[in-house]
């Protein structure tokens, strides 16, 4: 009956390794077809603006109509630019989200598959559940490991090794 048990595991692994470069391709694709919408919007708004001009020089009987049109145009350009820029802001948020989503959930299958066995030994702690906590404990532990104590810092000052009262 272990056997089932262990053999579920490399499965399970097996299979989240074949999903996660799916999915993360899906998210890439997406996030292609969301640039090439607003580079469509970036070339829309540039002819507008061209036509708008061009329309101006053909219609206009005076400096003044002429100035007016053109400044026209110009607001409605930067109103656009700001719209786009705007949108690609908020796409890009949410689709690094989705994408470190992604990563992280592809990668949660080989913690599994490496810590299952650790887990089963006699005094072995849990895995850190998250990145960000696994992250968040190497740095403690290198802070705590490299930073000296209060009484080493008092006997390596500068002051007490100059003075020679000091190590």
């Amino acid at each position: 009956m272990t056997r089932e048990t262990d053999a579920v595991g490399p499965f399970e692994f097996c299979r989240a390794e074949l999903a996660a470069p799916l999915h993360v391709t899906e998210v890439a694709e997406d996030w292609c077809r969301d640039l090439n919408t607003l580079a469509g919007r970036v070339i829309a708004r540039d002819r507008d603006a061209l036509r708008r001009v061009e329309t101006a020089l053909s219609q206009s009987g005076d400096w003044y109509g002429l100035v007016s049109t053109i400044q026209s145009a110009t607001q409605h350009y930067t109103n656009e630019s700001f719209s786009i820029w705007g949108d690609a802001c908020m796409q890009m948020t949410r689709h690094q989200a989705e994408l470190m989503e992604a990563l992280t959930s592809g990668s949660g299958a080989w913690r599994a598959f490496c810590f299952s066995p650790v887990q089963k030994l006699p005094g072995v702690e849990a895995p850190i559940g998250s990145f960000s906590a696994w992250l968040r404990a190497c740095q403690d532990a290198i802070v705590q490991g490299a930073a000296p104590s209060h009484e080493e810092r008092v006997a390596q000052s500068p002051v007490r090794q100059a003075t020679g009262t000091g190590v």
